[in-house]
């Protein structure tokens, strides 16, 4: 189901179903192979994060999700990974590993979500003027 997110905090606003479909379809037509760039960035890290994921009852793991985000003051348009369930941010698993420093709490979201979607944001920082580039130039 397509879902894009509007804003961003407590003025953030979430259109989902048909509406949502029509607009995410124009906004990614829009951004062409920038929005394909930052879409596999995220569905590595959601695949990543997915297959490493610590499983009690699977309903956190269920609700990994992603969708567009638009900040309408600068027109800037990203994805984002999250979860809708409140206490995904709290789950703690421990390391796997035989010496007591190799054992500590640990949050899934920090390790599987978050850090790998600031590294992926420094690499397209790198990589997205070129993708620019080229789809300006036609090539």
């Amino acid at each position: 189901m397509a879902r894009i997110k509007v804003g961003k905090g407590r003025c953030e606003v979430t259109i989902d179903g048909a509406l949502a479909s029509s607009l995410e379809t124009e906004l990614r037509e829009a951004l062409g192979p920038v929005g394909t760039t930052m879409q596999s960035a995220a569905d590595g890290i959601l695949k990543d994060a997915r297959a490493d994921w610590p499983v009690k009852s699977g309903k956190s793991k269920a609700s990994l999700a992603d969708s567009l985000r638009v900040h309408p003051d600068s027109f800037q348009v990203e994805v984002v990974l999250y979860s809708p369930l409140s206490y995904v941010r709290y789950i703690k698993s421990t390391k796997v590993g035989s010496k007591d420093e190799s054992v500590r709490d640990r949050s899934p979201f920090q390790d599987l979500l978050r850090k790998p979607a600031r590294e992926a944001e420094k690499t397209l920082a790198k990589t997205l003027p070129g993708v620019v580039g080229k789809a300006l130039t036609g090539g």
